[in-house]
């Protein structure tokens, strides 16, 4: 057999090879004797599931959609709950003072305690004044001396026994004295220290023995009976709030709940937290209520009310600012 023949013999019998192993291969993958290492993965690399995790998936789904859809939940229905507007606040005194002494002198009475209460023009502290008594005994002795040389000046005038310049000096002299003995006695009236108004003491800063410098704070005050409710509120509020307002607000110490009215708006709004200062009145009945308690102010806006601007004035009447206070 020559080279051709050899070569021709040689591709025919590798071609018979491949043909035989592919023929082999096929029907083992066929009869399911092998399986190829990507087969079942191919799905689970690309969507993380399987052939049949997919089948059943797809089968779920068609069940799901053959299903009658259930209606939505019903929305709740509003509830006068949700007509009330809240808002935080303090309590506090129609008036408060800090009382000081406008003298340098000891302190020798302090006659009201922590919790006591006075009446307008009660004297709360008593200064020791011997010392500025005595100046004002020696001021008054001086004017009468000056008053009784620029009097015996004046006659010595008429007669010319004596020159204008020294009836100009004596009077000057005379002058001095009084408004000497004057700045003593308005010295003296800062001796006594009387209350601004009808009230209660808060606290005492000083006390009995101590000295009192000119300016120092003594003793702190609280008006008595009329209470104030200091709240801040949204600033968008100021579409139907106003002077008039009746609110309810809860004490946070007791539970209880005071009738209020709003006496007055603030002059400005918070342009950082969008929020204004409101001032009502509270009207406590049996309630215990005292400067500085905390509570929730209750604004109730009914449908009415919002329809016209503002609460309450639908629900009792008495909104607005005509109304008067009881």
């Amino acid at each position: 057999m020559n080279q051709n023949g050899r070569y021709f013999v040689t591709r025919w019998f590798v071609g018979a090879l491949i043909a035989t192993v592919l023929l082999i291969g096929g029907y083992l993958l066929a009869s399911g004797v092998v399986e190829l290492p990507w087969h079942e993965k191919s799905n689970e690399a690309i969507w993380g599931t399987t052939p049949t995790e997919v089948a059943s998936h797809e089968s779920k789904a068609s069940v799901q959609e053959a299903l009658p859809q259930a209606p939505p939940p019903p929305q709740p229905a509003s509830t006068p709950e949700d007509s009330k507007h809240e808002a935080r606040g303090v309590v506090r005194a129609a008036e408060t003072a800090t009382l000081g002494s406008r003298i340098t002198a000891s302190i020798s009475s302090i006659p009201f305690r922590v919790g006591s209460k006075f009446e307008r023009g009660a004297v709360l502290v008593q200064l020791d004044c011997r010392y500025l008594e005595a100046e004002l005994k020696a001021a008054n002795a001086a004017s009468v001396a000056y008053r009784k040389s620029y009097e015996t000046n004046l006659e010595l005038d008429q007669y010319e026994a004596i020159g204008k310049n020294e009836v100009a000096v004596s009077q000057a002299n005379l002058n001095k004295a009084e408004a000497e003995a004057a700045s003593v006695s308005a010295q003296l009236e800062g001796c006594e220290i009387r209350a601004p108004f009808d009230g209660t003491v808060v606290e005492e800063i000083a006390h009995r023995g101590e000295i009192a410098a000119s300016g120092q704070p003594l003793i702190k005050l609280q008006s008595g009976g009329e209470l104030e409710a200091e709240l801040i509120v949204p600033s968008t509020w100021l579409t139907w709030i106003k002077p008039g307002v009746e609110f309810g607000f809860v004490i946070d110490e007791t539970g209880e709940q005071v009738l209020g009215v709003v006496r007055r708006l603030g002059a400005s709004v918070n342009p950082v937290s969008k929020t204004i200062r409101v001032i009502g009145n509270l009207f406590p009945r049996d309630e215990l209520v005292l400067p500085g308690m905390s509570g929730t102010a209750l604004f109730e806006e009914l449908e009415q009310d919002k329809a016209a601007g503002a609460p309450n004035g639908g629900k009792n009447g008495r909104g607005g600012s005509d109304y008067q206070a009881p």
